[in-house]
């Protein structure tokens, strides 16, 4: 009986003692949170090509349908139905769409020549397999030739140059949606490699997605357009009526298919997202922040008492060692750690759970691989 009342206290004992533990931790500033879009202005600005780049691919396409819609939706043709085609709109408001395919198509594949850039620098995961960096160098040679044709598309328009304008606008179909491929197989190889990076596994799934609804939006443009060959007219069994109905759908898909466009420029953004965080400069910011604001873990950069069993290699010994530089080097090893694939279990910079064993205890600087199947230097896995 005298036993319940003090087994009873120990509940609220035990909370109040867990909640002492882990005191609460001061929130990052805006400009070293890399999970907006603001801090990247100062440590990953290469999210906004492709950000810039969609969205200049969305204005465009509203901006043709909102002229064409404040011009009294007009046919453009004899034979055409009562929505016209996207190539229709574009080719009597050139003015409008040449301008807007210049910069996509010098954004999409300037896009993807950050992001080869950035893994060879190991800014973002690394190319473990030669197949991942070959299908992002054949990606990068479909967005080239895919992109000059769009341009070349916008240039001869439907009315004056309808056979050019219609080889560009199927290479430029074509090209795209292959590169869009292969950027996605690099994605998903690369996940295979680097399995603990979970964004490589979800920008991978959002693309195969996306790929999914154009290619099934391509199919359905196809079967609409063959039925009366684009046009509204009456044609063999089927009347004027049912033509304008269903070229009208094939221009719906058409219209939907360059939106969907827009999604997956988007993914792009996706992919640079992580160089932001492995900037040597965020880095340096984020140590001096912690330094400063963090004094129970002033030796920790994961800001979860990681380092604390080593605390001598943080110290000021006599030899002018910054400790603040110290460890922001010892971030960038880390991050560097992970995107080779070398060392999965090591933590990126504030946000990233601590390893189950002390980071001082990874030979991070040495030059053995810690991944059994990690490459040797100067080889590559194919």
């Amino acid at each position: 009986m005298t036993g319940s009342p003090s087994s009873s206290d120990d509940g609220p004992r035990r909370e109040s003692e867990s909640t002492a533990v882990e005191p609460q931790r001061p929130k990052l500033p805006w400009y070293l949170n890399t999970r907006t879009l603001v801090s990247h202005l100062f440590f990953g600005p290469y999210i906004y090509v492709p950000l810039i780049t969609a969205l200049v691919w969305l204005a465009g396409l509203l901006a043709l349908i909102s002229v064409w819609a404040r011009d009294g939706k007009p046919k453009y043709a004899l034979k055409e139905a009562s929505i016209v085609y996207v190539s229709n709109v574009a080719g009597k408001h050139k003015a409008i769409f040449i301008p807007i395919t210049c910069v996509t198509a010098v954004g999409f594949v300037l896009s993807l020549v950050l992001e080869r850039w950035l893994r060879r620098v190991d800014r973002l995961p690394t190319d473990i397999r030669k197949r991942e960096k070959i299908l992002n160098w054949l990606a990068i040679l479909c967005a080239t030739i895919g992109g000059i044709a769009l341009i070349l598309l916008a240039i001869f328009d439907n009315f004056n140059h309808s056979s050019v304008h219609w080889s560009m606008a199927a290479i430029f179909i074509v090209l795209t949606s292959l590169s869009a491929i292969l950027q996605t197989g690099q994605v998903w190889s690369l996940h295979k490699d680097h399995p603990d990076r979970k964004s490589l596994l979800r920008n991978s799934i959002i693309k195969l997605i996306i790929l999914f609804f154009g290619v099934a939006g391509a199919i359905a443009f196809a079967a609409l357009y063959g039925v009366c060959h684009g046009s509204s007219l009456p044609r063999k069994k089927h009347s004027a009526k049912t033509c304008n109905r269903v070229t009208s759908g094939a221009a719906a898909m058409e219209w939907a298919i360059a939106f969907i466009l827009v999604f997956f420029f988007l993914t792009l953004v996706a992919d640079l997202w992580p160089a932001g965080k492995s900037s040597p400069r965020y880095m340096r910011q984020l140590a001096r922040w912690q330094e400063k604001h963090e004094p129970g873990t002033a030796h920790d950069f994961t800001g979860r008492r990681a380092f604390t069993a080593h605390p001598e290699r943080w110290e000021n010994d006599g030899d002018a060692v910054d400790p603040v530089e110290a460890r922001a080097d010892e971030m960038h090893a880390a991050m560097k750690a992970r995107n080779q694939g070398i060392d999965p279990t090591a933590p990126s910079p504030a946000h990233f759970p601590p390893p189950t064993i002390p980071l001082s205890s990874i030979a991070i600087h040495s030059n053995e691989p810690l991944n059994e199947h990690a490459a040797e230097p100067g080889q590559s896995r194919v």
